[in-house]
């Protein structure tokens, strides 16, 4: 969705920053989605997925909060650690480690790591008596436009046989987790996953193994990027009805990420270029999908835009970013105003896999990144796409 506003009206926006492209992080925003999300899951502990982003002061409004960390390198543990955020509040979850980076994880003192294979666990015998270890199990949701499960997670049909190997080798594994893939449309996949896992639980008492302590239900929380924003009381209902049905020795966890990151940013950019060619106009912006935009790419998304313009005629068009690389467009559209040099264009929901993974191609910086707290909505916009 695209809404086309006067030019003028860009002004509570370009009050926010020095330069374009900048993003903006609100963290009135998300200490909201966090304390929605944790409405929502009674019960539950929120590991923060530190991937999704990384920036200090989103880390740190969710450590005032009392929220805790999901870490998938020492890098980001070190990160925490220079927050002030102690390693009990984090948990190591990249199914795939080398032993360099367990051994430097272990050394900070964080002690829950995750594996989903045998081979995996040999890496953890030296450390077997000061560590405890989640089995990541694979679960597949339909309604998940990115599909975590290929890559990561053990087989249901395996998990017996792992645990037994782990235990033979004396590491202690005391949990179960999953993912059931970013964006899920609903919950129900991880309600019928923590579902099995219960089942699970049952079989592993029965086998006389350790029992099971925590299970941990993963991300996949939305964002909203088209459509409704998402109303996570709705969203979590089939979760919470089996958490009634939870053991009471049995923590349960969850890992949002772009749930919470995404919504918090938006990024401001501007028109650098334009040019009338074959296929309409090209609007080149001053950041693209080497920059702050490669979830185009990498998860088929389409973010909410805001364009500010004085523009009155329409063309068919395409969006660019500035690098030279062809694969750097952003968007074709059949009738769009005939952007101006200098007109400003603001993407929405853009905190998540953005910032972190930003790069450096043909020497142009990521964005700028500044704290404010970000405009209302504007109403009087000319047309919405």
């Amino acid at each position: 969705m695209i809404d086309v506003l006067p030019r003028e009206s860009a002004s509570p926006w370009l009050d926010l920053i020095e330069t374009t492209p900048s993003l903006v992080f609100d963290p009135a925003i998300c200490r909201q989605k966090w304390n929605a999300l944790t409405k929502a899951l009674p019960g539950v502990t929120l590991y923060y997925a530190v991937k999704s982003n990384p920036y200090s002061d989103l880390l740190q409004t969710i450590a005032a909060e009392g929220g805790c960390f999901d870490v998938a390198s020492s890098a980001e543990i070190k990160m925490l650690e220079h927050r002030g955020i102690r390693p009990s509040r984090m948990i190591h979850t990249h199914p795939i480690k080398t032993e360099a980076e367990i051994e430097r994880a272990v050394a900070s003192g964080v002690i829950t790591f995750v594996v989903d294979n045998v081979d995996e666990l040999w890496k953890l015998i030296p450390y077997r008596h000061v560590i405890r270890v989640m089995l990541r199990l694979s679960f597949i949701a339909p309604d998940a436009p990115i599909d975590l499960s290929r890559k990561f997670g053990a087989p249901i049909q395996d998990a017996l046989s792992i645990l037994d190997v782990a235990y033979d080798t004396g590491i202690r594994i005391d949990g179960l987790c999953f993912h059931v893939g970013s964006q899920a449309a609903t919950a129900n996949t991880h309600a019928d996953a923590l579902v099995t896992c219960l089942e699970l639980c049952k079989k592993v008492n029965e086998k006389g193994l350790p029992e099971i302590a925590r299970i941990d239900i993963g991300g996949g929380f939305p964002a909203h990027y088209l459509g409704e924003a998402v109303d996570f009381a709705s969203f979590c209902a089939p979760i919470r009805e089996v958490l009634t049905n939870v053991p009471d020795h049995v923590q349960i966890l969850a890992e949002p990420g772009r749930a919470i990151s995404a919504p918090s940013m938006a990024l401001v950019c501007k028109v650098i270029g334009r040019a009338k060619r074959r296929d309409g106009w090209w609007f080149y912006l001053d950041d693209g999908v080497y920059g702050a935009q490669s979830g185009r790419i990498f998860d088929g998304m389409h973010y909410r835009m805001s364009v500010f313009t004085s523009s009155k005629e329409r063309s068919a068009c395409v969006f660019a970013g500035p690098t030279c690389d062809s694969i750097d467009e952003l968007g074709r559209y059949p009738e769009f105003p005939v952007l101006n040099m200098n007109d400003i264009v603001i993407l929405h929901e853009m905190g998540a896999y953005t910032l972190a993974s930003a790069t450096q191609f043909n020497g142009i910086a990521p964005p700028a990144v500044v704290t404010r707290a970000l405009p209302g909505q504007i109403q009087e916009y000319r047309r919405t796409f």
